[in-house]
């Protein structure tokens, strides 16, 4: 299955510090202090690519898991990816496929929810967390 990118009309500019901020709140169960550090990496053009195409990879996983346990109707995190490809949509290309590729990841690996389904979750919650926790630094360094 395929995700196309629809644009929400009127995203806040923002976006990253709502996104930073739902990833923390959903991960804050899950992750444990060492794992909450902001990255410290150089801060180029091709780490920031990375970064995000890391992130919408993550996303793309988180959804896939999300709507196996709790139903098609959540979109929660294709709601953010959505949101992420607003605001940088030179990437829009590679962040649909980074999204499109962590969702047939995950699809593959978990055919049906049950608590092994909802660990995974939680751990791509943690890892969202860390790597918009390094873009956010990237961000703030501007």
């Amino acid at each position: 299955m395929r995700h196309k990118h629809a644009l929400i009309a009127g995203y806040p500019r923002a976006m990253f510090r709502h996104v930073f901020m739902a990833l923390a709140a959903a991960a804050t169960a899950a992750a444990s202090p060492a794992l909450a550090q902001p990255q410290t990496a150089p801060r180029g053009d091709d780490w920031y690519r990375q970064q995000l195409t890391d992130l919408a990879e993550v996303l793309g996983g988180s959804h896939y898991l999300r709507i196996l346990c709790e139903g098609r109707g959540d979109q929660r995190w294709r709601t953010y990816m959505q949101g992420v490809i607003q605001r940088e949509p030179q990437y829009s290309d590679d962040l649909t496929a980074a999204f499109n590729h962590g969702y047939r990841d995950q699809e593959a690996r978990f055919p049906t929810c049950d608590e092994t389904t909802r660990q995974m979750e939680a751990e791509l919650r943690a890892r969202g967390l860390r790597i918009s926790q390094g873009l956010g630094a990237h961000h703030t360094e501007r």
